[in-house]
């Protein structure tokens, strides 16, 4: 049985490691994926590689920083599959190395913004459409 069947689920950081990973595991589980990343090609191959499984996902590329693309995830979840169950929020960096005082703040702020307000940013679309659908599950990954 599918564990996940019926329902809709995000994935941000889709385009490789683990959020690839789970992507593929959500949608062999049964549920229907949006995946999420900056790198639309890859994005692409991991779309055909679920539909090769007979799973069902669909890609948006962008940049989890910008909140207008938090939003556009949610809204194309609830638009394809009529709300969203669970959401991933996946994506991160490390960020330049390199001795701190080498660091430019600008530098810094990418970092915690991929890091850190992404997840905001997801968290403040995500939640309002799981509780229209009575509830789900809010997954972080932290670099």
């Amino acid at each position: 049985m599918f564990a996940l069947a019926n329902k809709v689920a995000i994935v941000t950081g889709a385009s490789s490691g683990i959020g690839r990973a789970t992507a593929k595991l959500f949608a062999e589980e049964g549920a229907k994926v949006i995946v999420a990343a900056r790198r639309q090609a890859e994005l692409d191959a991991l779309v055909a590689e679920i539909a090769d499984a007979d799973g069902i996902a669909i890609a948006l590329a962008g940049d989890v920083r910008d909140e207008a693309y938090a939003k556009a995830l949610v809204d194309l979840a609830v638009e394809k599959f009529g709300g969203l169950d669970i959401a991933f929020n996946n994506a991160g960096a490390v960020g330049r190395m390199g001795p701190i005082s080498d660091l430019p703040l600008e530098g810094w702020r990418e970092t915690l913004d991929t890091n850190l307000t992404s997840a905001f940013l997801g968290a403040k679309y995500q939640v309002p459409a799981m509780i229209e659908r009575g509830g789900g599950s809010l997954i972080f990954t932290s670099t």
